[in-house]
């Protein structure tokens, strides 16, 4: 072979496995399903069967986004936020409305699962279990609606269940034995805390000093710190992790359980909002009094109706079901 032509062809071999390496290396595609952050769990590729004990959703009414910012010559820290309300304007919805989109996510769920080849274990059989029946629920299931950190939000569990874990340790004592047998009879559990938020909202914030100047005679220009703020709310539906050190809680029969995370909330397209207003007298449930004494940037109020809401949650806990399956079908080793 002429010694031109092997070097051309041994240069375009090498051209080759380069470009193949900066695609693998390139930034991927952000999906659904990559939100997810199972890449150290050793539960999720041997899935094949799960008991869901719990399916907690928390369905915000408001939303809030803050950050912190120092600056790095004089030092100096602020921070800002903004939030978001949400508010119906044909009626507040009770808690058994929510009731019924949280009970269509635990059946859609189920049925997903079992699509792909993942299989579950009926509501009754669960409940009837010893762990179940001796897992206390010190939940006030009397006051579903919840505060904190600038958010508002309604807990409803599937099936009017229990809360069988919370917080961010696992279960200790007989609770963990009773959790672990549980696991072997039936397979790999978990315990589900899962966000649905009705608007992305985001701020951003700069700080910029200047120094003092001394001018003559005594004069100067005293040093002033500006701030310049961006922000902003778009009304549309994300779906994932619950806030307050909540997480999904996933254990076996046997080695140490997990949490289930994600990297950042799955967003769900489609616009549910009837208007969005910076406007705080447009309010008409006695939202305008949490307005007035809020030290942060202009809160903005977002308005829907019960109907379209409703189908809006239902789309983002559908969504989340199918990216939480087609992650774990991705992780599968047979």
């Amino acid at each position: 072979m002429n010694k031109k032509i092997l070097l051309a062809i041994v240069a375009l071999f090498v051209l080759s496995l380069s470009i193949a390496q900066k695609k693998k290396d390139g930034p991927q595609e952000i999906t659904d399903a990559s939100r997810f952050k199972w890449d150290q769990s050793k539960l999720m590729p041997k899935l094949k069967k799960l008991a869901i004990t719990e399916l907690t959703v928390n369905y915000k009414l408001s939303t809030t986004a803050k950050t912190t910012v120092q600056e790095k010559t004089s030092r100096k820290i602020a921070g800002a936020r903004v939030s978001a309300y949400l508010e119906f304007t044909d009626g507040e919805p009770t808690q058994e409305y929510f009731q019924e989109i949280t009970d269509h996510f635990y059946t859609y769920f189920q049925k997903k699962l079992k699509a792909n080849g993942i299989d579950t274990v009926g509501w009754n059989e669960m409940t009837a279990s010893e762990f179940y029946q001796k897992i206390g629920d010190d939940d006030d299931k009397d006051d579903a609606k919840k505060e904190g950190g600038g958010n508002e939000w309604v807990v409803s569990t599937a099936k009017k269940g229990k809360i069988v874990h919370r917080g961010a340790a696992g279960f200790a004592g007989g609770k963990g034995k009773r959790s672990m047998e549980f696991a072997k009879e039936f397979g790999t559990a978990v315990s589900f805390k899962v966000n649905v938020d009705f608007a992305d909202v985001i701020v951003n914030m700069q700080l910029k000093t200047t120094e003092r100047k001394n001018l003559f005679d005594g004069w100067y220009y005293p040093e002033t710190t500006s701030k310049e703020y961006t922000w902003g709310v778009h009304a549309q539906m994300m779906v994932g992790d619950q806030d307050n050190n909540q997480f999904t809680y996933l254990w076996g029969s046997k080695g140490w359980p997990e949490f289930l995370t994600q990297w950042n909330d799955i967003p769900v397209e489609g616009n549910y909002a009837t208007s969005m207003t910076e406007d705080v007298s447009k309010a008409r449930s006695g939202l305008a009094k949490q307005f007035a004494f809020r030290k942060e940037l202009t809160p903005m109020l977002i308005q829907t109706t019960r109907e379209k809401y409703k189908a809006a949650a239902i789309h983002a806990v559908e969504k989340w079901a199918d990216a939480f399956v087609e992650r774990a079908v991705m992780m599968r080793k047979d």
